[in-house]
């Protein structure tokens, strides 16, 4: 008997809607679901679902190792799952107890592209609970200047674009075609609907087909085109003035003097509370009781730097025709609502997170978030998070690794680099790393060193 069962595909992010096909038991097809949200197309990874499922190469059931390691022939030999996980618990509860939870780093594949999406939160659960603070996750590459490096600007995430009501779409460095099919169609919508449509690229994939603005930024350098559109939209008064006084820090004083914000204190009297503010434009002197100090509006400041970029060194930099950039920079402000989104095409530079603070302020130049057409933050239905990051003590989130080097980085959360794991294993610095668990993730094809992250595997005491 055939059935079709309503659902969505989730082996990734995107999460489209989608009709599985189920014959005699087995699943036979996956189909759209045009009558779902997000189920108008789906992509060629959920049509191949079945092959996934009925792919002889795909792991049913445990297999324990044998022979030693470095043998051509591990020896697999199949086991039972209380046998497996037993042995799991039993080695990491052994080695907790000698080294520490820290001791034990698991790796996680990306819930982003794979079948993990729906999996992640248990897994950090255990994580957290275990009282581990390395997971190797690849935050630093994928997700961590999208999601967490704009706080560091907005106090937030980048937001949701609002594809139905806005005017102007600026995708940097995201090729939703191949990597977010739902919102690929709610892109490809808005711009049939008359939307700008603005693709920020090295490649002319996807939608930069349809762009009206399609930039080839050289791999590397879109900070400097984030400033350079910035120093245009701010010449030609192509910014929302009024947004940036009143819901930025652009106004606060800087001191020439320290680089930091004007306070209260800094003025004597016993003086407290926040920054002291000024005019959006200008320098000022202020009496200090250590004697007069020049200070610049933040916005002058971010107003200097952006100058260092005009189109003609933007096009030195980034090879954006100096006139693109500027017709770019026009186009962000006329057809305002303005939304926007970014993703790994910015993330896998020594540069990105500031890349990304770069962008961060071109946008709010817009006025644009969390107003209707722009980047806004919907409310969702009130549940339970399954990871939070309470359920981990501070002094032992306080040792993840690479912590103490990059403080405001991915090891806040708890989410390491593999590099700094393969130094804890093969040199026990800042501590050992005796154990692995692995959900899903091949740390010799998707992080660097293969090499390194042989000799390192090869040394723990247990990997599962």
């Amino acid at each position: 008997m055939t059935e079709r069962i309503h659902g969505y595909c989730a082996l990734c992010r995107s999460r489209c809607g989608c009709v599985s096909v189920v014959d005699g038991g087995r699943l036979v097809a996956v189909e759209p679901d045009p009558e779902h949200p997000t189920g108008k197309s789906l992509c060629v990874k959920g049509r191949a679902a079945p092959e996934l499922v009925e792919s002889p190469d795909r792991l049913l059931h445990p297999l324990r190792r044998t022979r030693p390691k470095g043998d051509p022939d591990p020896g697999w030999t199949r086991i039972g799952w209380d046998e497996a996980l037993d042995w799991t618990a039993a080695r990491m509860r052994a080695v907790g107890e000698r080294h520490g939870p820290e001791a034990i780093a698991f790796a996680v594949t990306t819930p982003s592209g794979t079948a993990m999406s729906d999996s992640l939160g248990w897994i950090e659960r255990l994580i957290r609970l275990f009282g581990s603070p390395n997971m190797i996750y690849a935050a630093e590459l994928c997700s961590w200047h999208r999601d967490f490096a704009t706080a560091y600007t907005f106090g937030h995430d980048v937001g949701t674009p609002d594809f139905a009501r806005t005017g102007c779409l600026l995708l940097w460095g995201h090729n939703p075609s191949t990597s977010f099919l739902a919102q690929a169609t709610a892109a490809a919508e808005a711009r049939s609907r008359g939307a700008a449509l603005i693709v920020i690229d090295p490649r002319r994939a996807g939608l930069a087909h349809r762009a009206d603005q399609w930039l080839r930024v050289r791999p590397g350098t879109d900070g400097a085109l984030a400033l350079g559109l910035a120093h245009v939209m701010i010449s030609e008064s192509w910014f929302d003035e009024a947004f940036i006084r009143e819901w930025s820090t652009g106004s606060c004083l800087v001191r020439d003097d320290t680089g930091r914000f004007l306070t209260p204190a800094d003025l004597g009297a016993g003086g407290t509370g926040r920054h002291v503010a000024g005019a959006l434009r200008g320098t000022v002197i202020r009496d200090t009781p250590a004697g007069p100090v020049t200070c610049r509006s933040a916005f002058e400041r971010y107003a200097a730097l952006c100058a260092e970029y005009p189109p003609a060194r933007v096009e030195a930099i980034t090879g954006v025709p100096a006139e693109q950039v500027v017709a770019t920079a026009r186009l962000l402000w006329e057809r305002r609502p303005v939304a926007y989104f970014h993703w790994n095409g910015l993330e896998q530079h020594t540069n990105a997170t500031q890349t990304v603070r770069a962008i961060s302020l071109l946008y709010a130049l817009t006025g644009c978030m969390d107003t209707p057409g722009g980047n806004v933050r919907p409310n969702l239905p009130p549940t339970n998070d399954l990871a939070p990051l309470s359920l981990i003590a501070d002094a032992q989130l306080a040792k993840a690794l690479g912590r103490r080097e990059r403080p405001l980085g991915p090891g806040r959360h708890g989410w390491v680099t593999a590099r700094d794991v393969y130094t804890a294993i093969l040199r026990d610095e800042p501590y050992p790393v005796r154990g692995l668990v692995g959900f899903g993730s091949n740390l010799l094809l998707s992080q660097p060193d293969p090499d390194l992250a042989r000799a390192a595997l090869a040394r723990l005491d247990f990997m599962v």
